[in-house]
């Protein structure tokens, strides 16, 4: 699925532009998906929408603002639930002493780092993982999290209306 064609269901399919929106940033903010899908593509669909006038950025970035969210808690509690497993295989114990030390450093900065991923695309769907293996707890992250993704939702807000005008 390329953007071009995820532009003409939303064409044709306008009413469930805040579904893709919230699909989008969940995608882009849970581990698995996260690898394989870009936040660009989040954020290219925000401007589109946005220059469609198909929602508002009083509609785009509290529907992203929730996607992230839940994306994040879910990376969080499959740390949680099946990261010592993960670690414990074959592949992974090869490299136990990098593990340790990401480890270490989550220990150590906890939730602060939720904010710092989460403006990193490239680790932002693996710090909520990382997190829940670590010792965090979930109360701590949420709330961090909750955080960041706020402040994330504004930068969005800001990206989609700047580069929305240049391009509108």
């Amino acid at each position: 699925m390329n953007l071009e064609s995820i532009q003409e269901f939303l064409i044709n399919n306008i009413e469930y532009s805040w579904m893709i929106i919230m699909f989008f940033a969940f995608a882009e903010s849970f581990l698995i998906t996260g690898i394989f899908i870009s936040s660009a593509i989040l954020f290219s669909i925000c401007i589109f929408l946005y220059n469609m006038e198909a929602l508002s950025i009083f509609g785009i970035v509290p529907i992203a603002i929730l996607g992230a969210h839940i994306g994040d808690i879910s990376s969080f509690f499959l740390g949680k639930t099946l990261g010592p497993q993960i670690l414990s295989t074959k592949v992974l114990t090869k490299r136990a002493k990098t593990i340790k030390r990401a480890q270490k450093f989550l220990d150590k900065f906890g939730p602060y780092t939720v904010l710092f991923g989460r403006f990193v695309p490239a680790i932002r769907a693996l710090t909520p993982f990382l997190l829940g293996i670590s010792d965090v707890k979930a109360v701590r992250f949420y709330i961090a999290d909750v955080i960041a993704c706020l402040l994330w939702g504004i930068a969005l807000g800001f990206l989609v209306i700047g580069i929305g005008s240049i391009f509108g």
